[in-house]
């Protein structure tokens, strides 16, 4: 200790959870940003291989380590901005393996067609990134994530003609409706703004239903055929993969069911992932000192992105320290049991795979006892930010 934990029981749980929130025929991707270790991926994957397909990634060097650790279908869900990264990416598809990497501007499309130079991409191919954020008041009013700029079918429409005149293969679309699915429906730092919460998302589901099927609709009227449509999230994964839009959904975060995913109502997942301290100090009678622990969530600065204490119970971080860089003091409440140096505190994150770029590896366990210990993206020396 420090270390990091994942309840393979629990994962395999979640998983459940999830696929049964799938509606079939559609599938699920599983989103590498969240998980982090390729054999959890793996380990995921086996559980329904025709239902589990492929993975969405978040940097193009990350999509090249996956790829030789044999991984193939790779979504590149986030733009590139670099002629040596797009020409790592079309290397992958000339090796034969199935990639695809969003784009939503003419610059994205250049930059592919100056790294290939006129020479086949291979089985690359490039995924339009549709914008599906509820925006009201001419735009002044944004509600959900601010990524893509393309958020018509006419746009649409003029980057296919643009990719088609630099002959770049254009053969699916994303559509992330990030207001739903990373909105929980309890927030217990915030309740006044939950019924204000749950409104956008009711509101937000059929708005993204109606614009991904506008946009097909002008794609396929001009002769362009999408081999896949992405969206939904953890948290919006059964009404999307109901609204008749989509081929695919993706899930990372619900396989480990970090502590921001347990307000979301109806989604019975079981925490999955933890990370131990150990008390190296017992400064008064009711208070002790971890080891680590200062491992915060990305987004707004709010007390919701810090972990909590899953075990044992009645501990509470230090109102002015919190969880601190190296070390973390806890106050013993009255239900707290006595610790001594080396007792473990056990924590969970509040986001998924941001805790894992801690770790060089992951424990496993199954019944309480630790069957395998597999390698973070860390600990097979990648760092992709």
């Amino acid at each position: 200790m420090p270390c990091a934990v994942v309840d393979l029981d629990a994962l395999e749980h979640n998983a459940r959870v999830l696929l049964a929130r799938t509606r079939a025929p559609v599938t699920l991707r599983l989103a590498s940003k969240s998980l982090r270790v390729p054999a959890l991926m793996r380990h995921i994957q086996a559980l329904d291989p025709a239902r589990v397909r492929g993975l969405m990634t978040f940097s193009a060097r990350e999509t090249a380590l996956l790829a030789e650790h044999g991984f193939d279908d790779l979504v590149l869900a986030y733009p590139i901005a670099s002629l040596a990264e797009a020409r790592l990416l079309i290397e992958l598809g000339r090796r034969d393996l199935t990639v695809r990497v969003v784009v939503d501007s003419e610059a994205h499309l250049d930059l592919f067609a100056r790294a290939a130079a006129g020479a086949s991409l291979g089985r690359l191919s490039l995924c339009l990134d549709l914008d599906v954020s509820w925006r009201l008041f001419g735009g002044r009013l944004h509600l959900g994530v601010r990524r893509s700029p393309l958020r018509t079918p006419e746009r649409a429409l003029t980057l296919v003609e643009h990719a088609r005149r630099l002959r770049l293969p254009v053969s699916a679309l994303m559509a992330y409706e990030a207001q739903v699915a990373g909105m929980r429906d309890d927030n217990p730092t915030s309740r006044h703004l939950d019924p204000v919460r749950r409104f956008i998302r009711a509101r937000s589901k059929p708005l993204a239903a109606q614009r991904r099927q506008v946009v097909i609709d002008a794609l396929a009227a001009a002769g362009v055929h999408l081999d896949l449509v992405n969206g939904g999230g953890t948290g919006s994964l059964e009404s999307t993969s109901a609204d008749g839009t989509v081929t695919e959904v993706t899930a990372g975060s619900g396989f480990y069911a970090p502590h921001l995913f347990d307000g979301y109502r109806g989604l019975t997942l079981t925490p999955a992932a933890f990370f131990l301290l150990p008390v190296v100090r017992v400064p008064d009678p009711d208070w002790v000192t971890c080891a680590g622990g200062g491992y915060l969530a990305s987004g707004p600065a709010a007390s919701d992105r810090a972990p909590i204490v899953h075990a044992p119970r009645g501990l509470v971080p230090s109102a002015t320290e919190g969880f601190g860089e190296v070390m973390t003091p806890f106050l013993r409440g009255k239900d707290a049991p006595p610790l001594s140096l080396g007792d473990p505190v056990v924590c969970r994150h509040a986001k998924a795979g941001e805790l894992l770029e801690r770790f060089n590896e992951v424990h496993c366990v199954r019944g309480g006892e630790i069957v395998a210990r597999e390698l973070t993206y860390r600990g097979l020396g990648g760092a992709f930010g």
